[in-house]
């Protein structure tokens, strides 16, 4: 039994061994083939430009003997002719030159050969005449002249000949037809990358806003119309997309291109921006789709990377809640910027597994020497968050772990305590203790005159973190945010899967407005603020109008490609426990002293009593302990004055500290 089993192992050696030698074969074979068809382009690409050469040769010779009676033969000087054109051609090497692809640069090219020729075309006719019995040459200076104007003809030519045809080709065989918004520099752009590449795109007209550019030509192509004819321009032209090729078009300008096109029914893409462009980093088929981002009432946000860079340089960060949405983005960047360790902390721990292996690969990929440790501790466990602290001794901290979705924190009050109060009085206790350098608290704006229970205990979390920045002269800030776009918990991807799955999307209100912020912005944010540093100060990003969240919805269905109640109904399903139809960034307090620095505002610490602070908190955590809603929600109130719980949903708050009773 055992010899059968050696010799059937020996057996699956043998064969692997013969499949890989193979494989190896095929692939040097293939390699081979691959080799010889090159070389048999080459060749027959020299051999039409030696008959090229020939011709203009003896053409250039024909044009010029008419003028000279009893000329000689023509047939050393076409040899002599080709001998100098093919040193030259060779030495240059322009059989590399694509046929297909040929582009301005080649054209330069050829010139340059062309004139290179000229003066010694001419003095190998003045050395043939010189010869014995040569006969009558025609006038050399006007051969030197005409050969290499027919020469650039004839070989520029067949490869625009070539590159025309190729187009053609292209076009029958289902290239995608483009219908460009813009005439500007990206505009060109693009349609030079697609003119002089191997692209499934075909360019089939032009339009802009300004209607002075009508009936003009970009590249060959026509201007046909402005914006406002896309409707009727794209069903005449047969176009399957419309580009827009205008990189400081307005979101609001975005959002009328949309409406305008969704009577066609066709798919609209954005330009990369033109930097990208220009320094060949992006191609054409890169064109991308529009996103919810490029519909928000602002520009986007950037950071200023020198001085987040110069105080994570070389330092220990800790980021809390490292598996989120939010807390995953920060990881990402500051292996970026020069820290020397990195600290994933969360409580699961599949997001903290998953993060630290993205981060792993992109730290060899990047050649980052910045160490990332994984760290599975939960921010409630006080003695385990100290060993954490006491072993690595973090210089910088981004508290970034919380309970963030409002209705179930209402059904769970006890557990916003624990986590958004608790555990930000362990990090914020710890961080002074062993004397971090910067301190940065993820607030949000549902902490500002709160009607949840999520957000009345973020309010008390940006009060610990005042409190202990003012009363240990520590450096402390909070930064508040908006909703973030595409974060775990968020409206948009709910909405995605809503579209997606072919069911209504649903918005609690029609006229619920929030304010939107992307997961890089925020992170950028949280970096910034890190780099300004305070003693207890909130940054708010200024982030424009608020966004209907119906108009929102109905953004996202265009986005898809379909037609909003029409193609997916919108349902209103009413406001959830503990929404509010308007968010605000800023209490009255905080708007009369914030300052704006850059792209966000600064407000001044309000004055917290740390000591009263204290007591209440120990409090609150007696209340959460019981697991009572009503008990917890008075506590809360006695903390945060502004906080009107939301009476209609109290009822509801009830049911859950009822069963966790009667299933003790």
């Amino acid at each position: 039994m055992g010899d059968s089993r050696v010799a059937e192992a020996g057996n699956g050696r043998t064969l692997s061994f013969d499949k890989a030698v193979a494989g190896w074969r095929e692939l040097l074979q293939a390699r081979v083939r691959a080799a010889q068809s090159g070389r048999a382009r080459v060749a027959a690409k020299i051999s039409v430009d030696l008959l090229l050469m020939a011709g203009a040769a003896g053409w250039a010779w024909l044009i010029c003997s008419a003028r000279s009676a009893g000329a000689c033969a023509p047939w050393g000087f076409i040899a002599g002719v080709v001998a100098v054109r093919l040193a030259i051609y060779l030495s240059l090497e322009l059989y590399r030159l694509p046929w297909r692809r040929v582009s301005s640069h080649d054209a330069l090219w050829l010139a340059g050969s062309a004139a290179l020729g000229a003066p010694l075309i001419a003095g190998l006719g003045y050395a043939l005449a010189k010869l014995p019995g040569a006969g009558v040459f025609p006038q050399l200076l006007l051969v030197a002249m005409t050969e290499p104007i027919l020469y650039l003809t004839l070989l520029g030519g067949v490869r625009v000949g070539a590159r025309a045809a190729a187009t053609r080709r292209r076009g029958r065989n289902g290239a995608k037809r483009m219908l460009i918004a813009g005439t500007g520099d990206a505009a060109r752009s693009l349609i030079w990358q697609i003119q002089n590449s191997d692209t499934d795109y075909k360019v089939v007209g032009l339009v802009d806003d300004d209607p002075a550019r009508k009936s003009e030509r970009l590249l060959g192509l026509p201007v046909m119309g402005t914006i406002a004819d896309l409707p009727e321009l794209a069903p005449r032209l047969e176009a399957d997309q419309i580009v827009i090729a205008i990189p400081s078009l307005s979101p609001e300008r975005l959002r009328e291109v949309l409406l305008l096109c969704e009577p066609i029914g066709l798919p609209v893409r954005l330009l990369p921006p033109l930097r990208e462009l220009m320094d060949g980093r992006v191609s054409v088929a890169l064109l991308r789709a529009v996103q919810t981002e490029d519909l928000l009432p602002r520009a986007e946000v950037a950071m200023d990377q020198q001085a987040v860079s110069r105080y994570l340089k070389g330092k220990t960060a800790l980021v809390t809640g490292g598996g989120g949405s939010v807390g995953g983005e920060l990881c990402r960047l500051v292996l970026g910027l020069g820290a020397a360790r990195l600290l994933v902390l969360g409580r699961g721990e599949n997001s903290v597994f998953e993060i630290t292996q993205e981060l792993h690969a992109r730290r060899e990929e990047e050649g980052s020497a910045c160490e990332v440790i994984p760290v599975v501790c939960d921010v409630q466990d006080r003695r385990g968050l100290e060993r954490v602290f006491a072993r690595y001794r973090p210089d910088v901290v981004f508290h970034a772990a919380a309970h963030k979705h409002v209705p179930l924190m209402e059904q769970y009050p006890w557990e916003a305590i624990r986590n958004n109060v608790l555990g930000t009085l362990n990090v914020v206790q710890l961080s002074v203790a062993h004397l971090v350098s910067r301190f940065v608290l993820v607030s949000t704006d549902k902490a500002i005159n709160p009607t949840s229970v999520m957000g009345a205990s973020k309010q008390v979390a940006e009060k610990i973190v005042k409190g202990f920045a003012v009363a240990r002269n520590a450096n402390m800030v909070s930064v508040r945010f908006g909703n973030v776009l595409g974060s775990r918990g968020s409206v948009v991807p709910l909405m995605k899967r809503q579209i997606q799955n072919g069911q209504p999307v649903t918005v609690t209100d029609p006229e619920m407005v929030r304010y939107f912020m992307t997961i890089p912005e925020a992170t950028q944010l949280i970096l910034q603020a890190g780099a300004v540093g305070g003693r207890g100060e909130v940054f708010v990003l200024d982030m424009g109008r608020p966004v209907r969240v119906l108009d929102l919805a109905k953004d996202l269905i265009r986005l898809s490609g379909l037609v909003p109640e029409h193609d997916v109904p919108i349902r209103i399903i009413g406001r959830r426990p503990g929404e509010k139809l308007k968010e605000d960034l800023l209490n009255e307090m905080e708007r009369q002293g914030a300052k704006k620095n850059g792209p966000f505002y600064v407000a001044p610490p309000e004055p917290v009593n740390l000591s009263l602070l204290l007591s209440q908190i120990k409090r609150l955590r007696a209340a959460a302990e019981t697991q009572e809603a009503e008990r917890v929600v008075r506590v809360l109130q006695e903390i945060v004055p502004s906080f009107s719980p939301d009476a209609a949903h109290r009822q509801k708050r009830r049911a859950p500290a009822r069963v966790m009773r009667q299933a003790a």
